[in-house]
């Protein structure tokens, strides 16, 4: 985790380039605008990754979760660095917080749909506002549907699916819990969320489908930041969606649209194994990544209007807080 909040030099931006800009953004818009509709009409929680293309979504390479991006490439490749601290320094600084990961092992109850997910939650919110207080000024935090839309107007996708000839009992769910946008100061335009989903991953070799929670998480943050307006700058608008699912599992993906491909695309990471009498190994690789900053140069090259990246030297990256 960084010790400040990234800071992006202002281009000397023409009136012509922001005109340009401006009318790529529409464009872009546009496009994930009829991207939302389409998965607004999918009564089913996953998508078949063949069906992908149809909706204008690509699938990249895969996201490695693994170890710290550390080359220009990937870190403009993946637009999120995680927390890197070492993982002694995230025990101790999160000791306290260790009751929520006991407390969700009590009360877990797999039959009750997103039981799962929200008690393991708890153990991730609580770790994220601890180190927030730590490393502050680099999210702005709203958690829970109905507050998110009342603080900055955002609806986050909310489902539940039924079988007929019932409509009233729900088989299935799935929404996103919080959310987290680059501060303003940081002039960056990323954004990322948590999705609690009552679905299961399988292993990643048999894995044909993505859940259609992911791709409505993603879609929901990157059309909110070209609506916004105060990114026209920005070719990329990165998302982070961390998804928790009823048997103890997590994946993380990472998502930006394509301009050049017209298209939303979309990297996944493995699965993640939450399971544990303590928190797992890939329980602090989550965290850590929930608790990533916002890298990478996303605003166009001074009078680029192709999309072309322009990405920060790593000597001019935000130092990062060793222990």
């Amino acid at each position: 985790m960084p010790c400040s909040a990234p800071g992006v030099s202002p281009a000397n931006v023409t009136d012509a380039d922001k005109l340009q800009y401006a009318a790529i953004e529409r464009i872009q818009l546009k496009k994930l605008t009829q991207i939302a509709e389409r998965l607004r009409k999918i009564q089913v929680p996953t998508i078949k990754k063949e069906k992908l293309g149809d909706l204008s979504i690509a699938l990249g390479a895969q996201l490695g979760v693994d170890a710290s991006p550390r080359s220009p490439s990937a870190v403009s490749d993946t637009f999120f660095l995680p927390c890197d601290w070492p993982l002694e320094a995230l025990e101790y600084e999160t000791w306290d917080d260790r009751w929520s990961w006991y407390a969700h092992r009590l009360r877990v109850d797999p039959a009750i749909l997103l039981q799962v997910p929200e008690t393991m939650s708890e153990w991730f919110r609580h770790c994220l506002r601890r180190l927030g207080r730590l490393v502050p000024d680099l999210w702005d935090h709203y958690s829970w549907p109905g507050a998110i839309r009342e603080a900055i107007g955002l609806r986050v996708p909310c489902r539940h699916f039924c079988r007929p000839p019932s409509h009233r009992r729900r088989y299935y769910e799935s929404y996103v819990q919080w959310v987290m946008f680059a501060t303003v100061p940081s002039a960056m335009p990323h954004a990322a969320c948590l999705v609690l989903d009552s679905g299961t991953l399988a292993d990643d070799d048999d894995d044909d489908a993505i859940l259609l929670s992911e791709a409505e998480a993603a879609v929901a943050l990157i059309e909110f930041q070209l609506a916004d307006g105060d990114y026209t700058n920005h070719h990329t608008k990165p998302a982070l969606v961390a998804t928790l699912l009823r048997n103890q599992t997590a994946r993380l993906t990472q998502a930006h649209f394509d301009g050049k491909q017209n298209r939303l695309v979309l990297r996944q990471s493995r699965t993640l194994d939450l399971t544990g009498a303590e928190p797992s190994p890939d329980s602090w690789t989550l965290l850590r990544w929930i608790a990533s900053q916002p890298v990478g140069e996303t605003r166009y090259a001074v009078g680029d209007s192709d999309e072309e990246a322009l990405w920060d030297d790593p000597a001019h990256l935000t130092p990062r807080i060793s222990a």
